[in-house]
C-alpha cells in the first residue's frame, strides 16, 4: 500500500469507527447503569453481574466486525462456497473465537464498576455521607457516561480488527498485514513506531513489549488497547 492508500485506508475506518462508537455509547451506558443499580438495591456488590455487558460486547462485537469486514472485502477475493451469508458467517467466527475472551472484558469493565463503587463508599465513611448521598453520585451521569465512550470506542476498534483478521484468513489469499496507526498527533508512541510495519498474515506485531496480532489485541495491556484508533491492512502477495 502506498502512503497515499493508507491514509486513505485509515481516514475510511476512522469515519466507520466514530459511527459506530457513536451507535453504541447509550447501550454501553445504560448496562454500566444497571449495574450500578443492582448495587443500590441490593446494597452490596456481589450483586453487580457481567452478563449483561457480556451479552452486549458480543452484540458490539459480531455486528461492528462484520460490517468492516464486509467493507473492506473488496481487499481480496473470498473463497466461494458453503450455505451461510457473509454477515453470518463472521458472526459465526467471532463467537467461535472470542466468546471466552468478551466474557473476561466483561467481568474486568464489572470489577472496574464494582471498585468505582467501593471508591463512593469510602469517600462517604471518611466524610460521613450518607447513603442518599452515596446514591447520587452513583447516579450522576459522568460515573457512566466518560467510561461508555472509553469502553464503545475500544471495542469497536477491537471487533473490526479481528473480524477483519478472521475474514482475510478464511479467504485462502496469501496476504501480507500491515499496521495503519491513526493519522494524528494523539497516536501513542509504540503505535507510531510500529505505524507501516509489514509482516506475514500469521505473524505478531511487537508494540511496546507485547506481541499483537491486530490493533486492538487484548493479548497486549490495556496501555496499548485502551482508545486505541489504528487499523491493520492487506497487501496481496
Amino acid at each position: 500500500m502506498t502512503i497515499k492508500e493508507q491514509n486513505e485506508y485509515w481516514l475510511k475506518f476512522h469515519r466507520f469507527q466514530q459511527r459506530y462508537e457513536k451507535k453504541y455509547i447509550a447501550l454501553i451506558t445504560a448496562v454500566l447503569k444497571d449495574q450500578v443499580k443492582s448495587y443500590i438495591k441490593h446494597k452490596d456488590t456481589i450483586y453487580v453481574r457481567s452478563g449483561e455487558m457480556h451479552g452486549l460486547l458480543l452484540k458490539i462485537h459480531q455486528q461492528t466486525g462484520a460490517a468492516w469486514a464486509y467493507h473492506t472485502r473488496g481487499n481480496f477475493i473470498l473463497k466461494r462456497g458453503g450455505q451461510m451469508g457473509f454477515s453470518e458467517r463472521i458472526f459465526a467466527l467471532i463467537r467461535q473465537y472470542f466468546f471466552q475472551e468478551l466474557f473476561n472484558t466483561a467481568e474486568d469493565i464489572t470489577q472496574t464498576t464494582i471498585r468505582l463503587i467501593q471508591d463512593v463508599l469510602t469517600r462517604a465513611a471518611e466524610t460521613g455521607a450518607s447513603f442518599d448521598d452515596m446514591v447520587k453520585e452513583l447516579e450522576a451521569a459522568p460515573f457512566s457516561a466518560s467510561r461508555a465512550r472509553l469502553i464503545a470506542r475500544t471495542e469497536t476498534v477491537a471487533a473490526a480488527n479481528q473480524a477483519a483478521i478472521i475474514n482475510a484468513r478464511a479467504s485462502g489469499i496469501a496476504l501480507d498485514k500491515i499496521w495503519i496507526a491513526a493519522r494524528d498527533n494523539r497516536t501513542r508512541k509504540h503505535h507510531a513506531e510500529i505505524n507501516q510495519t509489514t509482516i506475514p498474515l500469521s505473524g505478531k506485531f511487537l508494540v511496546g513489549g507485547f506481541e499483537m496480532d491486530v490493533p486492538g489485541d487484548k493479548a497486549a495491556g490495556p496501555g496499548e488497547v485502551c482508545n486505541c484508533r489504528c487499523v491493520i491492512g492487506f497487501i496481496p502477495i
